[in-house]
């Protein structure tokens, strides 16, 4: 009896062990983070940086091109912020046309963060897709690009935010 309780003892501390790695494994992707951005988007080529966090919150600075350079779009907790050469006003995020690259930019990193906490994104070879983009990542998890009919996005400099 001793030695069949010692085996199932094992057994279930085998389990236990097993089903916490997995439990604790999560997708590799950083979705908090800062980068050096540059896309061409509806005909639109743009330069700069984003950061963003998987609260929703992102900073987007623009740097070129010249007529935009120094713009940055700001949304956190709802609010839009827009800032250019001291000049600063906010809104609420709606007023933003949704086909505007900071609009969507955002909507599908928040649906990547989504995606990832469902457990429904799909990452393979360094590869995902989110609707209609495709989504590709280094071994590090930055996010390496985002593209789609609507364009491209490439990301550079990746530093994860603390």
């Amino acid at each position: 009896m001793t030695k069949s309780l010692k085996a199932l003892c094992v057994l279930f501390f085998a389990l236990i062990l097993l089903s916490g790695c997995t439990s604790a494994k999560r997708s590799a992707l950083k979705t908090d983070f800062s980068a050096d951005f540059s896309a061409g988007y509806h005909g639109q080529k743009l330069c700069g940086n984003l950061t963003y966090n998987r609260q929703g919150r992102m900073n987007l600075r623009i740097n070129s091109p010249e007529t935009l350079e120094g713009l940055s779009v700001g949304y956190c907790d709802g609010e839009l912020r827009l800032s250019k050469d001291g000049l600063q006003c906010t809104a609420d995020e709606a007023y933003l046309p949704y086909p505007s690259f900071p609009a969507q930019l955002k909507d599908l990193l928040d649906e990547i963060c989504t995606e990832e906490e469902n457990g429904r994104l799909k990452l393979s070879d360094g590869k995902a897709k989110i609707g209609e983009w495709t989504l590709c990542f280094d071994s590090e998890g930055y996010i390496k690009s985002l593209e789609s009919s609507d364009g491209k996005i490439v990301f550079e400099n990746a530093e994860a935010l603390i």
